[in-house]
């Protein structure tokens, strides 16, 4: 991955972050603020598997999505990339996925999932990004989806959605 696009990325998850601080600190809740100024968690020195790890970590998707970071634009410069190999499908289309770990789900992606291991799947929704997810037997699947993506869910045996 090319260092200039990880160190653009850098400045932009900087600039989103004292913006989430800003937000925190007028709306009177300094010790949110306070730890976005001290988060460290992307250093801009990460190769590519190291920032879709940080991007899928529960801290950075919630980070992301709560601030639509980053925005489409910025995604669509992964694909040349082939991060579809660490389950992020970016205007992937029509896809299906049979017992994914973990998947994150991206603009203009529609995605058949089945689960139907024992385990756990976690599911992540961006930019309207669609999914319909069927669980059977043990499987339990953890979605997360930001306003404007679709998820429908069909539980079986003793499977979860949560």
């Amino acid at each position: 991955m090319e260092q200039q696009f990880v160190n653009e990325l850098h400045t932009l998850w900087e600039a989103a972050k004292k913006q989430a601080q800003t937000e925190c600190e007028r709306r009177s809740l300094s010790n949110m603020a306070e730890k976005y100024r001290a988060c460290r968690m992307f250093k801009g020195s990460e190769d590519l598997e190291q920032l879709i790890a940080l991007f899928t970590s529960p801290q950075g998707m919630e980070f992301c999505q709560s601030r639509h970071f980053p925005d489409m634009d910025t995604l669509r410069r992964f694909k040349p990339y082939n991060v579809e190999r660490f389950g992020v499908y970016i205007d992937a289309g029509q896809i299906n996925l049979h017992n994914a770990t973990k998947v994150v789900l991206i603009g203009d992606t529609s995605a058949t999932l089945t689960c139907d291991n024992r385990g756990g799947h976690e599911v992540f929704l961006m930019h309207g990004a669609q999914a319909a997810i069927t669980a059977s037997g043990w499987a339990m699947v953890f979605v997360t989806s930001e306003d404007g993506c679709t998820v429908i869910k069909t539980e079986r045996d003793r499977a979860k959605i949560l």
